[in-house]
């Protein structure tokens, strides 16, 4: 059987993908969350102008910090998206038909397309939010927004990527989300305390080496590309590298287009991973 050309795959799997409700379903709470935290980050940002301090970057950071919940959902979304065909047994028409490869790098692009619909929704309805908290209509200055538009979309993206790959590498849905979320939750957070515990005990040389491994992890490198903008807006150039470390909780963060890049590589082991597993297991 000749397999689809590309664009009738990703129109499959995009019929696939918004015939089921998870999609919106998973964009309401993001939505929420957004709208929820950016209000009481426009009131601070209020708060501050009142009492004379700089304020430009307290919205961006409420922004930031909503699109990295989001960028769980979208994750999520991934995961669920790639092993559902698992869980309902349609697997082995779809690969027959497609054809494996195919099909996961169809399930990225439809999945990192998902991803950066949830980035929009925050940023839209999170800045409403924001700018209905402050009482005004004062915009963050056009550049670092829209910097950070592009490194949400893309830090949402790359995770919905990630989530594909653990979805088809970890083939029980249930089991595929609740490795996610533990991940994203617990893991990581304990790896960087234990990296950055390491340091301060004198395992590294300083700045220590041992800690700055916390940046390269994708949970912290998605955090870095985010605050890095905001980051610089509240505490200014020379100060924006530690204000990073504190909101990402990382030490010795490199520049945010560089975990940016540290998270695409992420997201190519997972998909690279899922390509070769993919392609030996018997899903007949």
């Amino acid at each position: 059987m000749i397999a689809p050309t590309a664009s009738r795959m990703l129109r499959a799997e995009l019929r696939r993908t918004t015939s089921v409700r998870m999609w919106w379903a998973l964009l309401i709470p993001v939505v929420l969350l957004a709208l929820s935290i950016n209000v009481f980050g426009g009131v601070f940002s209020s708060s501050l102008s009142g009492l004379g301090g700089e304020t430009p970057g307290v919205l961006l950071a409420s922004l930031a910090y909503s699109l990295s919940l989001g960028s769980v959902f979208a994750a999520v979304h991934g995961a669920v998206q790639a092993s559902g065909e698992f869980r309902h047994r349609t697997i082995t028409t779809t690969y027959l038909t497609g054809g494996r490869v195919p099909v996961l790098l169809a399930r990225c692009a439809v999945g990192a397309a998902v991803g950066a619909v949830y980035a929009l929704g925050t940023l839209a309805f999170g800045l409403v939010a924001g700018l209905f908290g402050q009482g005004s209509a004062t915009f963050p200055s056009p550049g670092p927004l829209f910097g950070l538009i592009g490194s949400g979309i893309a830090v949402c993206a790359l995770w919905a990527v990630l989530g594909v790959a653990v979805g088809t590498l970890v083939t029980n849905q249930a089991g595929a989300v609740v490795l996610l979320l533990v991940y994203v939750l617990a893991i990581e957070n304990v790896l960087s305390l234990i990296l950055r515990s390491g340091a301060d005990a004198g395992l590294g040389t300083g700045p220590p080496a041992i800690a700055r491994i916390t940046s390269y992890l994708p949970g912290n490198a998605a955090d870095v590309a985010l605050y890095d903008i905001p980051a610089v807006e509240l505490a200014g150039p020379r100060y924006g590298n530690q204000a990073v470390e504190s909101l990402a909780g990382v030490a010795s963060p490199p520049p945010g287009w560089a975990c940016l890049i540290v998270l695409a590589l992420w997201a190519g082991a997972g998909v690279a991973a899922a390509w070769v597993v993919g392609a030996r297991r018997d899903v007949t």
